[in-house]
């Protein structure tokens, strides 16, 4: 059994909250078995991946489905309970990620920061800014924008009520005065200032989003020590994926770990609690050393030298086509009529041929590589295309060669040419005649 998982950062296993989950369930459910934790960059594979035998299973769901042997135990309330809390972390958390970890720009240069630990070089370029621009996506219609630093602008809808009552004379009176003061005096913010800042009513909305989330969480918590029942669940693993990246990550704006440690005290003991429980402490260099594991001694060697619970294994090699093959999936995906549909729910499926995962990628390389290869025959000179040149084709016979008919046509035709070549010429003498009107001296003009 395998589970391919994106790179650690922040201190934990992966840097996706379904890789995490999935990594709490197999500690859980798998602790002390044969299975091994491989990172890979490879977003097409739908991470998390758990192959088993011949049966692959992608997705949180998947996975959870396919070893969920801890259910059994509950009843069906506790059942009913447990698909809630699910469908209610999958539906608010990822909300709260995308903002803290992608749609802000201070935040997001940590977030890049901690791919580019554990990504190869091709991938730095297309999976963290790919990431970035679903984030947005996700939460646009929240109105939160404006605290992303590239779109931060002030305008008029955070000036306070009246503001546009005021006279032109007035304002221009107050810019005036501002400008002379801030040579004289350090400029000091107020709170009437800080409070019109745009990231500032972002962040107002921010805490309620938080406080949305967070507060009816921690009331399905309780007094309880998991979630649903007595034992630890596939939703506490579940609810350890989200929450591991919101409370961890040291990034400039941590107002949602904060929050959480503020307010929420019970939720950051939750999460303290099955991490121990697991042996979830990730340190990010000690699993990239594993690169450098040759041999399966060298892997179990480096395991027990760094004092490791998680079966981390080195990361998944890429090679010259599968590259090819990551640059190529992604230029087509920025092209509207080549643009792949992505497959959302994978249950079950064998191995793909090598036909069907790398034919596309064969004529890809193909189709550029004839591009490349024309332009620079063209460009230095080895193809030589006629620029005005008659071009001949070679073969083709005269008039004059298909007999009397053939000569008849071949007057006819030099007689339409002289015949066309006259009117041109006259057409030109026609063009150059001026009429020109002469006055002599003496004449009287009627």
């Amino acid at each position: 059994m395998q589970l391919f998982v994106l790179g650690p950062a922040f201190g934990v296993p992966s840097i996706d909250a379904g890789c995490n989950a999935a990594i709490a369930l197999l500690q859980l459910r798998r602790s002390g078995e044969d299975w091994q934790l491989t990172p890979t960059a490879d977003d097409q594979l739908q991470l998390p991946l758990l192959v088993d035998g011949d049966a692959r299973f992608a997705g949180i769901a998947n996975i959870c489905r396919h070893l969920d042997d801890g259910s059994k135990a509950l009843d069906a309330k506790q059942r009913a309970d447990l698909t809630a809390i699910s469908s209610f972390l999958e539906s608010n958390a990822q909300t709260l990620l995308d903002i803290s970890l992608y749609v802000s720009y201070e935040n997001y240069s940590a977030t890049r920061s901690a791919f580019t630990k554990f990504l190869p070089w091709y991938a730095n370029y297309m999976l963290p800014p790919k990431r970035r621009a679903a984030a947005r996506a996700r939460t646009e219609h929240l109105g939160i924008s404006s605290i992303d630093v590239d779109n931060v602008h002030e305008d008029m809808s955070n000036r306070p009520a009246g503001y546009e009552g005021m006279g032109k004379e007035q304002q221009g009176f107050e810019v005036e005065a501002q400008k002379r003061a801030s040579l004289l005096l350090p400029r000091k913010d107020t709170l009437r200032s800080l409070l019109q800042r745009p990231e500032r009513v972002a962040t107002f909305r921010l805490h309620a989003l938080a406080e949305n989330f967070f507060a009816p969480l921690q009331d399905m918590l309780g007094a309880k020590k998991y979630l649903v029942g007595s034992e630890m669940t596939n939703v506490d693993c579940l609810a350890y994926g989200y929450l591991s990246l919101m409370l961890y990550p040291e990034v400039p704006q941590d107002w949602l770990a904060s929050t959480m440690r503020r307010k929420y005290k019970k939720l950051v003991a939750y999460t303290e609690r099955i991490r121990t429980e697991l042996r979830l402490q990730t340190r990010v260099d000690d699993v990239l050393s594993f690169s450098s594991c040759e041999t399966e001694a060298d892997i179990i060697g480096r395991r027990k030298a760094f004092d490791m619970v998680l079966p981390w294994s080195p990361p998944a090699a890429s090679t010259l086509l599968d590259v090819a093959r990551t640059i190529t999936w992604e230029l087509m995906s920025h092209v509207p009529m080549l643009r792949t549909s992505a497959i959302i729910v994978t249950l079950k499926s064998s191995e793909p041929t090598f036909w069907q995962r790398y034919l596309p990628t064969l004529l890809g390389v193909t189709a550029t590589s004839v591009g490349v290869s024309l332009y620079y025959a063209f460009r230095s000179g080895t193809l030589i295309w006629p620029h005005g040149e008659a071009v001949h084709i070679f073969g083709r016979k005269r008039f004059s060669d298909y007999g009397h008919l053939g000569a008849a046509l071949a007057g006819i035709s030099m007689l339409s040419q002289q015949a066309t070549g006259d009117s041109a010429y006259h057409e030109e003498v026609s063009a150059t005649l001026l009429n020109v009107d002469v006055t002599v001296e003496g004449d009287t003009a009627p």
